[in-house]
């Protein structure tokens, strides 16, 4: 699936929707119950496809998380529908982004995250963002429309 290409398409575009359908996935909306100026945001994912998608308070889609693992309920995604490189190590995305001068952070940068939990990297669309379980193996990625900043 280009999950890239959605990254910042509006939950009623024609992409989106076609996704949505295909897939008999429900839109939830989530409000600020506890009014502390929360952005609205909706929520719409595919337990059986291993995605699960957020949209914001303009209803834009701004974060896509793609489960290589089952857990939390989801299955694995079929990583053929994944459209980035998948890493199933740090140690090999760190190596690919370094040889193709990609801007990257990782969590050996931020104090008490641990040293390779996660590391993310700029794309052309946003962000892809790779993290690991304890015995360094991938567990899920998130795609993200937001800018890699310096402090990640």
């Amino acid at each position: 699936m280009p999950f890239t290409h959605l990254l910042g398409a509006h939950l009623k575009s024609d992409p989106v929707l076609e996704l949505l359908e295909m897939h008999d996935v429900e839109v939830i909306y989530a409000f600020d119950r506890t009014h502390e100026n929360m952005p609205d945001q909706y929520w719409a994912g595919s337990k059986g496809q291993g995605f699960l998608l957020r949209f914001n308070e303009l209803q834009v889609l701004d974060t896509v998380f793609l489960y290589l693992m089952s857990r939390e309920g989801y299955s694995a995604i079929d990583r053929l529908e994944v459209d980035v490189p998948i890493y199933e190590s740090f140690e090999r995305a760190q190596e690919a982004f370094q040889s193709a001068s990609i801007r990257y952070r990782h969590s050996g940068e931020v104090a008490g995250a641990g040293e390779r939990w996660w590391i993310k990297c700029a794309m052309e669309c946003g962000t892809a963002h790779y993290q690991y379980g304890g015995e360094g193996q991938l567990l899920m990625m998130t795609l993200s429309s937001a800018v890699l900043a310096n402090d990640a």
